[in-house]
């Protein structure tokens, strides 16, 4: 009979592509998987197949994304739930693979009392990526490393984050780039009539949330007629607003699927992934644009001090800035197209001799299959 794999998170799971690829996955290694999520956009839970083949659940509760304590009690309410939904579905249940701390406590919780393995997947480490008071820093650094420490393997997404959870003692530990996967009905063509002729085509996909260098490109996009901005993600409802309320120079694309974002990406000239090296989650970055990037072929501007940026200046496949305004326009004043197309067939070469995710899913099969 074949094992049923349980991902939890606090993000909905349309989008999140790094979960999508794993569970693919795992589906080709003869699992059953199934999601419960949070979609924070809704007051009511519903349910859907994700491309066909994955039941997912998603809790309905009202809330928003970098919102700070304002989300404690949502926070609190979704783990009730999700604790309910895991108990309702616990005869089923072999493996829960719990994505960030907010999930990760409830999961060892219920895998400990119900004897399942926990597989523990770290996008963010949480005292460093999310708003925590500082009187309690230190309970929830202790409380996260007893999570990794008690899962039956832990998954991070880049080498340099082993330093990061260096206080915690991981029984395995598993690296998974967030690098994209070779799908191949995928239209990357989709959006190429959007491309703006005479200007530089930038891209951003991804999280619209502080610290993300967005009200930095709105500024440059009211400043400059010689780019134009391709911006396709969801978060905070106030950067969204922003985003819409500026349409010089910029085109907002709302949520959209991860091939969707791949396609809105392969436009450009030039893709972002700029995080602020002041939050000190950023300093451990792993964008899936610095993958994606490799993958299309396409140059990628990073700020220095993030992490990636000792990846992209290392092997040469795009530019790293300090986080200001004028770092980014300086650079954007010595960019010409013709020297960014120099850029493809070496992205797209490590692509596939380090970072293909051919390679990834032979791991990621590999550690479930020790698990039974």
């Amino acid at each position: 009979m074949n094992k049923n794999i349980f991902f939890v998170a606090s993000n909905p799971f349309n989008p999140d592509p790094r979960a999508e690829k794993q569970m693919l996955t795992l589906l080709k290694g003869n699992y059953n998987v199934y999601g419960i999520g949070w979609d924070r956009d809704r007051k009511t839970s519903y349910t859907y197949n994700m491309l066909d083949r994955i039941e997912i659940q998603e809790i309905g509760i009202k809330s928003s994304f970098g919102s700070g304590l304002k989300n404690l009690f949502p926070i609190i309410k979704f783990n009730i739930k999700l604790f309910s939904q895991l108990i309702k579905n616990n005869k089923k249940i072999d493996v829960v693979h719990a994505v960030n701390f907010d999930t990760g406590l409830t999961s060892l919780i219920f895998t400990k009392i119900f004897h399942k393995k926990l597989v523990y997947d770290i996008y963010d480490y949480y005292v460093d990526s999310f708003p925590v008071p500082s009187s309690l820093k230190g309970i929830v650094r202790k409380l996260e490393n007893m999570v990794i420490n008690k899962s039956d393997f832990t998954i991070i997404p880049i080498d340099y984050r082993k330093q990061q959870i260096k206080d915690s003692h991981p029984k395995k530990l598993e690296i998974v780039y967030n690098t994209p996967s070779y799908v191949p009905d995928r239209d990357l063509n989709k959006y190429l009539s959007n491309y703006v002729p005479g200007k530089l085509n930038i891209s951003f996909v991804g999280a619209i949330v502080p610290d993300r260098f967005i009200d930095e490109l709105i500024l440059i996009a009211k400043k400059r007629d010689d780019i134009f901005f391709h911006i396709a993600g969801y978060g905070s409802e106030e950067l969204v607003n922003k985003i819409k309320a500026n349409s010089k120079n910029m085109k907002f694309y709302g949520k959209v699927s991860y091939d969707d974002g791949l396609a809105i990406s392969n436009i450009s000239d030039l893709m972002i992934a700029m995080y602020d090296p002041k939050v000190e989650n950023h300093k451990y970055s792993a964008p899936n644009k610095f993958y994606e990037a490799l993958f299309l072929g396409k140059p990628i501007i990073v700020a220095n001090g993030t992490g990636v940026d000792t990846l992209v200046r290392e092997y040469e496949v795009g530019f790293t800035v300090d986080y200001s305004v004028s770092a980014f326009e300086k650079l954007l004043d010595t960019l010409d197209k013709n020297s960014l197309n120099k850029f493809k067939k070496n992205n797209q070469m490590l692509y596939e001799t380090k970072f293909s995710w051919k390679k990834i899913e032979k791991e990621i099969l590999d550690s479930y299959n020790r698990l039974f």
